[in-house]
């Protein structure tokens, strides 16, 4: 896979689990307490700018709340 094309990946998935809060009415100042961290690292984590293994957690108590099975990013 080329560079281009993991960006291409990433980019997707990312996408797809922000259209999924869309659907759900769901947005950022909703999702934050359920991880203790601020509206802007939520932010964060959404547009792929948070990375680490503590982003990858939130991420994933992000997945589990709200109920979405997709792609994980990181």
């Amino acid at each position: 896979m080329s560079v281009q094309e993991a960006k291409t990946v990433l980019e997707e998935a990312r996408f797809k689990f922000q259209f999924y809060l869309k659907q759900k009415g769901m947005k950022p100042d909703m999702l934050a307490p359920v991880i203790g961290r601020s509206t802007t690292y939520v932010r964060q984590l959404l547009s792929g700018a948070a990375s680490g293994p503590a982003a990858r957690e939130h991420l994933k108590k992000l997945f589990d709340f709200t109920g979405y099975h997709g792609e994980i990013w990181f």
